[in-house]
């Protein structure tokens, strides 16, 4: 995006989304609501509109533009030739990405970076980490990590790791929002006790998993570090494990 496309789209997502300090009705669409619809973390679209982020991917113009029901280009103030121009070589590696992780053509050493919201279509939880069909939405990026690391240090293999993102404070002081977790897809019976990725029936989450000892049928504690957050419980196959934990990615402080 030129610094003036930046500008323009941040004019037109300020006209169409609630002022600041204003309370948006439960109907209204906001900058949250927006950055959850098109797959991102929920900071996304704030990030933009305060100046923290420069610039939005390729992918999710077109989403906003469609979530707002405007014209294609009208976000960042360009025709239909000039937009595909400026954004075909940002959108060919958002697609590669998705190929290469959906045909299992990952080369050695990279891990595919889950867009834990965008991977649900019509109310389904994709077995793959890839997007359905020639969508690349369910893919946010592709990682790179020393091989050795990788296979030996963390066990696991390219086609069954996968990193999730961190959205929130339920796990705090644990994961940090914005902390990435490195999973692994080959284990989802929930022993031992630990961390593992989720399906919560909306999109992926960590949580930490406790067996209740003793529980016929076997019933689970789903637990929150953060003692803000309430403990559930679930009878273990009404439980949806992506994966377990195995390595956090987080700032320094």
């Amino acid at each position: 995006m030129t610094p003036n496309q930046v500008e323009h789209a941040r004019t037109v997502l300020r006209s169409r989304l609630p002022a600041d300090g204003r309370k948006a009705s439960r109907a209204e669409m906001t900058a949250t609501k927006l950055a959850r619809a098109i797959g991102r973390d929920k900071s996304y679209l704030n990030d933009f509109l305060d100046g923290s982020k420069q610039s939005l991917a390729a992918g999710d113009i077109v989403k906003i533009e469609d979530a707002l029901n405007l014209r294609r280009g009208e976000l960042i103030g360009v025709e239909m030739g000039e937009l595909y121009k400026d954004l075909i070589d940002e959108d060919a590696a958002d697609f590669d990405a998705a190929v290469r992780v959906r045909t299992g053509a990952l080369k050695p050493g990279e891990v595919a970076e889950r867009n834990n919201v965008a991977v649900l279509r019509a109310g389904r939880f994709l077995d793959k980490v890839g997007a359905g069909g020639d969508d690349p939405a369910g893919v946010r990026d592709i990682w790179r990590l020393p091989v050795p690391y990788l296979h030996a240090e963390l066990r696991v293999r390219e086609s069954e790791a996968e990193f999730v993102v961190v959205d929130g404070d339920s796990m705090v002081p644990t994961l940090l929002p914005g902390d990435r977790v490195l999973i692994d897809r080959s284990h989802t019976a929930p022993s031992p006790d630990g961390l593992y990725a989720i399906f919560d029936g909306v999109g992926i989450s960590i949580k930490r998993l406790e067996i209740i000892k003793g529980s016929s049928p076997v019933r689970l504690r789903i637990i929150s570090d953060n003692a803000h957050h309430r403990t559930d419980e679930i009878l273990l196959p009404d439980l949806h494990v992506v994966g377990r934990a195995v390595c956090r990615v987080t700032r320094c402080l």
